[in-house]
C-alpha cells in the first residue's frame, strides 16, 4: 500500500507483467508515494513521484524500475522485451513515447525532485550537464484536433494514452512490433516505429494511423491485442477529455469496448492454459502471437511458486536457448526460465555468449536480478571488457547500480573505457548514475575514473558532483582550474561553478586565493562571471571589497551595482548594510536590498523600512513587514510606529500578528494583545488538520479544480462577511492579496479563527434587559445605543436595553466552516482564496 492517489489521473495504472515475470506498472508525476507492505514504517517504504515501478510476487520486493515522466498512462514491452511508455507530449521531454531502462532518471513534468545527482539545468556552454534522460520520441503531435493534412494537427493532440506493442498474428505484417497509442484530444490511434539508434530507439510516426473517430465523445484509454490477433479497445466515452475530480461530471454507464481485426485471416479463439501441461506452456512459447506466450509464461510462473515445474519442461527452455535459431524465441526460453526461478549459471554463460546482443544484454539484466555466483560477476566483468554492443553496454550499465560494490566499479571503468559511448546519447548518463551512487562510499576512485574515461560527459559528471558533495572535490577542480590550458580551464571553471551555484560560506581550497585575482580581472566576461560566482561560494574577502568598492562607486551604473549585489548577497557581514541603505530608494533595486537587509539586525534598518513603508509598492511593502516581524526589536518597533500614526493600522493583519506572535517574547506578545487584538496557541488537533488540508491542497492537481466552484462556497459560506455591499460595511478583514501570504496562512484562520483576532473583530455578546443575547460585531457605539451587526443584521440596541456587554474570547467568524464541504469542494474553495 501508500499509493498516492491525490491526483487520480496520475495515479498507478497500466498494470503489466513483464517478460521476467515482474509485475509492472506507471505513476505520474503528481503522486507522492511511500510504498511498502501494509503496516510497514515510512523507513522500509520505498517514495516514487513519477516514474515505472515493478513488483516481483513471489519474492515480494517492490522497486522503482526507473524515475520520471509525463502523467504516463500506457505501458509495454516490445519483441526484445524493451520497455516503452507513453505520455503527455512535452518540452524536455522531446516527445510522447519513452523507452524505458531499468535505473533510468528522466525528465520529470515538474523538472524538480531528481535524484541529487541530476543536474536539471545546463550551464554555460555545457549542455550534456543537464544529465536526466529524454523520450524516445522526439517529435511533436500538435497542439490538438485530428487528421489535417499538412498541420502539425495532424497526429492529433498532446495527449496519449494506453500503449501497445503489437506482437498478435492477425493484422498483416507491416503493423507487428509497431507501437499504438490512443491519442486523446485527436479521437485516434496513433501508430509508431521505435527505430534502433545506437544502443536505444528513436521514435517516429509511422507516416500513418490506423483508426480515427469522427464522434468527438470517444476516449480511448487501453488497447490490447487478443488470443485470436485482434486487438480490443476501451473507450471511455465521455463528453469530457481530461480528469476532473468531481466525480458527478463523468457519466460511469456507457464506456464500450470494441474489437478492431483484419477480416481475411481472423478467426475465433478458445484457449485454457491452466488446463494445459507444463511441456505444453513451454512449446506456447514458440507461439507467433505473444497473447499465448505472455500467458503460458504466467501460467508457468504461478506453478513454479506454489510447486514445481518438470524436468523435461525446464530441459526443454534450456535446449531453446541454446539452438533455437531466432533469437527472440530464445529470449522467451530465458525469460521463462528466469520467472520460474531455475535461471542457472551455465545458461548465464551461454545466453551471455549468445550472437544476439539482445540475448548478452538480458542476460546481463537477468543475472543481476537474481542472486549471484562469484563466477557470475566474474563473467560480468569480463563482458564489459569485451563488449562492442551499445544495446549491451546500456545493460552493463543499469547493473552497476546493482552490483557488489567492487564489481560495480570493474564494469563501470571498462564500460567507461568504451569511446564508442559518445554516439549513444543515453549511454553516458545511465552509466553515470551507477557511479553517482558509488561516489560516497570511494570518492577517490571516482576521480581517477574521471581521468581516464574516453566519455566526456562521464567525466564532467563526476568533477561536477565531486565538487558539489566535498571539500576534497573542490580542491581538485581548482587544481585543475591552475594547471590546465585555457580549454580546459573554462570547462573545469563552469563545472565548478554549477556545482557551488546554490551554496554559501564553503571553505575555498588553499589553491583558490593563488589564481583567484587574475580569474577576477579577466577581460573574458563568460570567465569573470564563474570567477565571481564561485568566489562568493567561496566567501573570498578580495572579493567582496571588490564589489564593496563597485557599489559604493557613486559612477557605476545599474548593472554593475546589479553585478555587486548579486556577488555580497551570499555575504551576511554588516560591511554591506551601509551600502544597501545607500541604494533601498533606487527602484530598481530596491526588491533585491530588502531581503538582503533583513539579515542585519541593526536599528537602522528597521528605521529605514518603517520611514519608507507608506512609500513603498505592494510587494515591496509586504517584504519590509515581514522583515520587521522577524526579530522582536524590530516589531516593538513596528508597534511603535503603529501607534503613533507613522504606519497605517491596516498594514499590521492578522498574517504579519501571527508572525510577530510566532517569536515567542512575552512581554511583546502582551503589548501585541493589548494594542491588535487577542491571540492564542492553536491545538495540537487543529495543527494536525491544517497540516493534513496542506498536504492534500499540495498534491492535488489544481488545473482539474474549479475555482469559480470556489467562488461560489465562498458566496455561500464566506461573502456575507467579507464583502461589502451598498447597504453595509463588509464585517470581516478585506482578502485582497491573502493569496500571497500561503495556503498555510488560510488554513490556519479557517480551521482556528480563535487564534489571532483583532481587536476591530472580536465579537461582542450583548445582553439586553429582556434577556436576549445579540452577538456580532461593533459598528457603532455612542452614549445612547450600540449597533451590532450579526451574521444576518445590523441591530441598534438603545443604552437603556443593555444589562450586559462583554467581548467575546472568540472571532466573530464561526468554526468548522470546512466541514460543511466534501474533499473536491474545499480544494475549490482554497484554489479561489489562494487566487485573491
Amino acid at each position: 500500500d501508500g499509493f498516492g492517489y491525490g491526483d487520480t489521473h496520475e495515479t498507478i495504472n497500466s498494470f503489466l507483467w513483464g517478460p521476467d515475470g515482474w509485475l509492472y506498472g506507471n505513476q505520474g508525476v503528481f503522486n507522492t508515494s511511500l510504498i511498502g507492505k501494509p503496516g510497514a514504517h515510512e523507513s522500509e517504504r520505498e517514495r516514487l513521484n513519477a516514474g515505472v515501478w515493478r513488483y516481483h510476487p513471489a519474492r515480494q520486493v517492490f522497486e522503482v524500475f526507473a524515475h520520471g515522466g509525463s502523467n504516463q498512462w500506457g505501458l509495454d514491452y516490445d519483441l526484445h522485451g524493451q520497455i516503452f511508455i507513453t505520455h503527455c507530449r512535452s518540452f524536455w521531454g522531446r516527445g510522447s513515447t519513452t523507452h524505458v531502462m531499468r535505473g533510468g532518471h528522466y525528465w520529470n513534468q515538474v523538472n524538480s525532485g531528481y535524484a541529487p545527482f541530476i543536474s536539471a539545468v545546463d550551464f554555460l556552454g555545457l549542455p550534456h550537464m543537464r544529465n536526466y534522460l529524454l523520450a524516445s520520441a522526439r517529435y511533436g503531435h500538435g497542439e490538438g484536433g485530428a487528421g489535417k493534412p499538412g498541420s502539425r494537427q495532424v497526429y492529433g493532440g498532446h495527449s496519449h494514452v494506453g500503449t501497445m506493442v503489437y506482437l498478435g498474428d492477425n493484422w498483416p505484417a507491416e503493423y507487428r512490433d509497431h507501437l499504438f497509442t490512443h491519442n486523446l484530444h485527436g479521437h485516434q490511434m496513433n501508430q509508431q516505429v521505435n527505430l534502433r539508434e545506437a544502443g536505444g530507439y528513436d521514435t517516429v510516426h509511422a507516416g500513418k494511423d490506423v483508426l480515427f473517430c469522427a464522434d468527438q465523445q470517444y476516449i480511448g484509454v487501453d488497447l490490447q491485442y487478443g488470443p485470436d490477433g485482434a486487438v480490443y479497445i476501451s473507450d471511455w466515452y465521455d463528453p469530457r477529455h481530461c480528469h476532473n475530480p468531481n466525480v458527478e461530471q463523468w457519466d460511469r454507464g456507457n464506456g464500450r469496448m470494441y474489437r478492431m481485426k483484419h477480416d481475411a485471416n481472423w478467426k475465433p479463439v478458445r484457449v485454457d492454459y491452466t488446463q494445459a501441461t507444463d511441456e505444453q506452456l513451454v512449446e506456447a512459447q514458440l507461439n507467433a502471437n505473444d497473447w499465448h506466450v505472455r500467458m503460458a509464461r504466467l501460467v508457468l510462473s504461478e506453478r513454479a511458486a506454489t510447486g514445481s515445474i518438470s524436468d523435461a519442461a525446464l530441459r526443454r527452455l534450456r535446449d531453446l536457448v541454446r539452438t533455437h535459431p531466432q533469437d527472440d524465441r530464445r529470449l522467451r526460453a530465458l525469460w521463462t526460465l528466469y520467472t520460474v526461478d531455475q535461471l542457472d549459471d551455465a545458461t548465464i554463460d551461454t545466453a551471455l555468449r549468445d550472437d544476439s546482443e539482445y540475448v548478452r544484454g538480458w542476460a546481463v539484466q537477468l543475472a543481476t536480478q537474481q542472486e549471484m555466483s562469484a563466477e557470475a560477476m566474474a563473467e560480468i566483468v569480463r563482458v564489459a571488457e569485451q563488449n562492442e554492443s551499445l544495446f549491451v553496454d546500456r545493460c552493463l550499465a543499469s547493473a552497476v547500480q546493482v552490483l557488489p560494490p567492487e564489481t560495480a566499479w570493474d564494469v563501470a571503468e571498462r564500460v567507461a573505457s568504451h569511446s564508442s559511448a559518445n554516439q549513444d546519447r543515453d549511454l553516458p548518463s545511465l552509466l553515470w548514475y551507477g557511479v553517482a551512487q558509488r561516489m560516497e562510499q570511494d570518492g577517490a576512485r571516482a576521480i581517477r575514473l574521471s581521468e581516464a574515461t574516453e566519455i566526456p560527459a562521464l567525466r564532467d559528471d563526476i568533477l561536477w558532483y565531486a565538487a558539489r558533495r566535498t571539500d576534497a572535490g573542490r580542491e581538485h577542480l581548482v587544481m585543475q582550474i591552475a594547471s590546465s590550458p585555457p580549454d580546459v580551464r573554462d570547462r573545469v571553471l563552469a563545472l565548478l561553478a554549477l556545482a557551488v551555484s546554490d551554496q554559501r560560506g564553503l571553505t575555498a581550497p588553499e589553491p583558490w586565493s593563488g589564481i583567484a585575482p587574475r580569474l577576477y580581472d579577466s577581460s573574458d566576461l563568460r570567465t569573470r562571471s564563474l570567477a565571481e560566482l564561485i568566489g562568493s561560494a567561496f566567501g573570498d574577502p578580495e572579493l567582496l571589497q571588490r564589489m564593496r568598492r563597485m557599489l559604493a562607486d557613486n559612477q557605476s551604473d545599474v548593472t554593475a551595482r546589479k553585478r555587486a549585489i548579486s556577488v555580497l548577497k551570499r555575504d551576511a557581514s554588516n560591511e554591506n548594510v551601509p551600502l544597501y541603505l545607500k541604494y533601498l530608494d533606487e527602484q530598481a533595486l530596491t526588491a533585491e536590498l530588502i531581503p538582503l537587509l533583513a539579515r542585519s539586525s541593526d536599528r537602522s534598518v528597521a528605521d529605514a523600512l518603517i520611514t519608507r513603508l507608506a512609500a513603498f509598492d505592494p510587494p515591496n511593502a509586504a517584504a519590509a513587514m515581514q522583515a520587521l516581524c522577524s526579530r522582536v526589536e524590530w516589531a516593538n518597533l513596528l508597534l511603535d510606529a503603529v501607534t503613533d500614526g507613522r504606519v497605517a493600522k491596516d498594514q499590521l493583519t492578522a498574517f504579519y500578528a501571527r508572525q510577530i506572535a510566532s517569536l515567542g517574547d512575552a512581554t511583546l506578545n502582551g503589548r501585541l494583545g493589548r494594542e491588535w487584538g487577542r491571540f492564542s496557541q492553536t491545538s495540537d488537533e487543529r495543527r494536525a488538520e491544517i497540516a493534513t488540508l496542506v498536504a492534500a491542497y499540495r498534491v492535488a492537481p489544481l488545473w482539474a479544480y474549479n475555482a469559480q466552484a470556489g467562488g461560489n462556497h465562498f458566496k455561500k459560506l464566506c461573502a456575507n462577511c467579507h464583502v461589502a455591499t451598498e447597504d453595509r460595511p463588509a464585517a470581516a478583514p478585506k482578502l485582497a492579496g491573502t493569496g500571497s501570504k500561503g495556503i498555510e496562512y488560510i488554513l490556519e484562520n479557517i480551521i482556528d479563527p480563535n487564534a489571532v483576532i483583532g481587536r476591530d473583530f472580536q465579537a461582542r455578546v450583548i445582553v439586553t434587559t429582556e434577556g436576549r443575547i445579540i452577538t456580532g460585531l461593533v459598528e457603532q457605539e455612542t452614549e445612547t445605543a450600540v449597533t451590532i451587526r450579526t451574521l444576518t443584521d445590523t441591530v441598534t440596541i438603545a443604552r437603556s436595553e443593555v444589562s450586559d456587554s462583554v467581548v467575546s474570547e472568540s472571532s466573530f467568524m464561526p468554526e468548522g466552516l470546512l466541514k460543511t464541504l466534501n474533499d473536491r469542494e474545499r480544494i475549490e474553495l482554497l484554489k479561489y482564496l489562494m487566487g485573491l
